[in-house]
């Protein structure tokens, strides 16, 4: 795995500012008003070029979400996104098309998110035909080179994505996505359909890839184990709101939210500090029917009276920062 080497700071790749996706929800009763899923809601953070911030939580926490709504292949409700500089929020159709090469995304499955009809040449020759000039030959060259950046051969081209296993489709869906030399990629939970020792190479590739290409990441995931072995700094969502984020190193050996704590009690194995904190009980509650107040306190073990009613600000703790009432 990737060393916990230091990174020097550097220019803000990803900019995201009150980001929200709200989603219509029928009823099914003839009197009945039409809800609201409120998927994602005012989410702000950023990631400085080179790094990689881990966006963690359960399914239904709305992390999905936020992550294609920053790619606009679901259009946000509201909020600023920038990358690179550029406010990707305001982009026209033609001006998004042609800025999509400096941001992509790799999909959970590594199958699904592959066309069965075509052949790895086609797969990743498409996104070079369609946003480059480049000739049959420097296209060959590029399909080559990628192929072996991501550790497959040169002589797979001509077989169909059900000729490889699960992580070789994974190989070629993250070839696909540095094809055109992105400035900032998506990671949405690239290694949750993958067994676990296939897990492990595939985050050393995309480790490798990012000190040899300087990638930035978003890597979206359920699973904080697996975040840790990759990620600079890691925000954790809860009900479509960001309720921590902090640096790697202080996250693991000091969580703030009792529900980030739970959420590292949880990991097998895994004991970062002392203090017996419990193991998360109950399941996420509806986006469409959020609790008042502090949207976590049904499940807290730490609940006060002022959390039944109130949700709690954001404030800074050290180099962190968490929506508690605790703090």
């Amino acid at each position: 795995m990737r060393k916990n080497a230091e990174i020097p700071e550097t220019p803000l790749m990803l900019e995201v500012q009150g980001l929200a996706k709200h989603f219509p929800v029928r009823k099914k009763g003839l009197f009945q008003k039409p809800g609201i899923l409120r998927a994602v809601d005012n989410v702000s953070f950023s990631i400085a070029g080179g790094r990689c911030l881990g966006l963690v939580g359960e399914s239904g926490s709305g992390k999905t979400t936020a992550a294609r709504s920053i790619l606009r292949l679901i259009e946000p409700d509201s909020g600023v996104i920038k990358v690179g500089g550029v406010n990707v929020s305001t982009l026209d159709r033609g001006g998004l098309r042609r800025y999509r090469k400096n941001m992509q995304i790799v999909f959970q499955d590594p199958y699904g998110s592959l066309n069965p009809r075509m052949t790895v040449q086609k797969i990743l020759g498409e996104p070079l035909k369609i946003h480059t000039s480049s000739g049959k030959k420097e296209v060959r060259e590029r399909i080559g080179d990628l192929l072996d950046l991501v550790g497959l051969s040169s002589d797979l081209v001509d077989r169909y994505p059900h000729e490889f296993s699960g992580g070789q489709r994974q190989r070629i869906g993250i070839a696909r996505a540095i094809a055109l030399n992105p400035r900032f990629i998506i990671l949405d939970e690239p290694v949750s359909a993958l067994d676990v020792s296939i897990q492990a190479q595939i985050l050393n590739l995309l480790a490798d890839l990012r000190d040899r290409l300087n990638l930035t990441y978003l890597f979206v995931a359920h699973d904080l184990s697996v975040v840790e072995h990759i990620s600079d700094t890691i925000a954790v969502m809860y009900l479509g709101k960001i309720i921590e984020q902090s640096p790697r190193a202080g996250l693991y050996k000091q969580p703030l939210h009792p529900y980030t704590q739970s959420l590292i009690r949880s990991i097998p194995e895994k004991k970062p500090v002392k203090h017996g904190f419990a193991v998360l009980r109950g399941e996420i509650p509806s986006p469409e029917n959020p609790p008042a107040g502090c949207y976590f306190h049904p499940r807290c073990p730490n609940v006060m009276e002022v959390c039944r009613h109130e949700y709690p600000a954001t404030r800074r703790i050290g180099g962190a920062s968490v929506a508690c009432h605790l703090y």
